[in-house]
């Protein structure tokens, strides 16, 4: 088999998607992350929001002044929760494209595990044939050597046979 007839055909194409595999595998921890670090902001104005107490503060524009800021710490938070939930959405739509690469990537790897598995295979059937014809070769040497009457073990060599085609007479 010639050099370029054993190289698998889709190789390129196979690293290409090994690379979007792993471009994607990278987008979809990076994506992933970002949905965790904005979950863990929005705890925070949650616990944040929550340590603010309408303790007696005296006067009235105190009081009005605790209130606004946690009205303002209710909007942020729902505005944090909204992030989350773009961040969330971002991650599973990678974790889709992600999946979505890496079986295409097993396609051709199952096509490139198959071609190798024919190159073995050939490669196992071309030794076979040399070594049946080293052992066909090597029968033909011995029997052609020794002869027939040798293999028996009577001794008698060629003595009885008739070699030229005449009568021993």
């Amino acid at each position: 088999m010639s050099r370029s007839s054993r190289r698998f055909r889709l190789e390129q194409v196979l690293r290409v998607r090994h690379l979007q595999r792993d471009i994607a595998a990278a987008a979809a921890g990076a994506a992933a992350s970002r949905a965790v670090a904005a979950r863990g902001a929005a705890e925070s104005l949650l616990e944040e929001a929550a340590t603010q107490s309408f303790a007696d503060h005296g006067d009235a524009n105190t009081f009005a002044a605790v209130v606004a800021a946690r009205s303002a710490s209710s909007s942020r938070y729902s505005e944090a929760l909204a992030v989350v939930e773009e961040a969330e959405a971002a991650s599973r739509a990678a974790q889709a494209d992600w999946a979505h690469a890496q079986g295409r990537a097993k396609g051709l790897d199952r096509l490139a595990e198959r071609h190798r598995a024919a190159l073995v295979t050939a490669d196992l059937k071309a030794d076979q044939a040399v070594l049946d014809e080293a052992a066909g070769r090597a029968r033909g040497r011995t029997a052609g050597i020794e002869g027939p009457a040798a293999l028996d073990g009577s001794g008698a060599g060629s003595e009885g046979l008739d070699l030229d085609g005449g009568s021993d007479a």
